[in-house]
């Protein structure tokens, strides 16, 4: 199977991924407008308002991926498939795992040390589930025809995962703040969003240009990224004693936006000099 598609042909994949990414941000600040309003009401501080934070996330990146592609679109069942295969795999594998590591120890833990975990035990379990989910769902379907596809698969399962972490958060925090909630689910849909996506290209490229050894390669790379990040979140949301959550959604930010264009770069490249 060759790969048939161009960045070009393709862009509305690379569009929907950077309107996602403002999306979300706008998204944080009408939760900051609306925040007072709720909470007077006594609305903002519930589970189920909490459980509605973490979802939307997930469904505004859906619908906006959707709406951009609708000149060649992925069947919208796939694209559901694998995000919900990655939140089951996730509830399943990841968040049991991860709950294994002493939180307090690792927290405490020295730069190395908490750098290590984040990569080897945070990481590459949570990039795992998403090459779960992937793999097994539409990684072997025709529609899986370009590789730019893979960037979509796995942004998917990322989203998917960060949907379920998300939830997590929420039914396990003893009070919703609906500001400081909203901020953290963004952080991790924007985080695992660009991970998944940086695991699909390489996906994409093991299937479409038959590079099997980019299988590894993408798990190495999207677990090292992941474990990076993890720890500089963990870092740039604390100054001094305060937790400053909005450096976190900069820090995000930033990675999600760098690593669309990297990887939007990387593919047009290829395709140039193959042409």
């Amino acid at each position: 199977m060759t790969d048939r598609g161009t960045p070009l042909a393709r862009r509305s994949i690379w569009i929907a991924q950077g309107i996602t990414i403002a999306g979300l941000l706008i998204y944080v600040l009408v939760v900051r407008l609306a925040a007072p309003a709720l909470l007077s009401a006594g609305r903002g501080g519930s589970v189920g308002f909490g459980a509605l934070l973490a979802i939307i996330p997930a469904a505004l990146w859906l619908l906006l991926f959707y709406v951009q592609d609708a000149k060649e679109p992925e069947p919208l069942g796939f694209v559901l498939q694998v995000a919900i295969a990655g939140g089951i795999i996730a509830g399943a594998v990841a968040l049991p795992m991860v709950a294994r590591i002493p939180t307090r120890a690792w927290l405490g833990a020295g730069p190395i040390t908490g750098l290590l975990v984040s990569i080897l035990v945070v990481g590459s379990v949570q990039e795992f589930c998403k090459y779960l989910a992937v793999r097994f769902t539409v990684y072997d379907e025709d529609e899986f025809d370009e590789i730019p596809d893979g960037v979509t698969y796995g942004t998917a399962a990322g989203v998917g995962l960060a949907t379920v972490l998300n939830l997590w958060l929420v039914l396990n925090s003893p009070s919703i703040a609906p500001m400081a909630t909203a901020l953290r689910i963004v952080v991790t849909t924007l985080a695992h969003g660009a991970f998944g996506g940086v695991l699909g290209y390489f996906l994409g490229r093991a299937k479409i240009l038959g590079e099997q050894s980019n299988v590894l390669r993408g798990f190495l790379a999207a677990a090292l990224l992941n474990g990076v990040v993890t720890f500089l979140l963990r870092e740039v949301s604390r100054s001094g004693l305060a937790y400053r959550p909005w450096n976190g959604v900069i820090l995000a930010a930033v990675i999600a936006t760098a690593v669309t264009l990297v990887l939007f770069r990387v593919e047009r490249t290829r395709v140039e000099a193959a042409a």
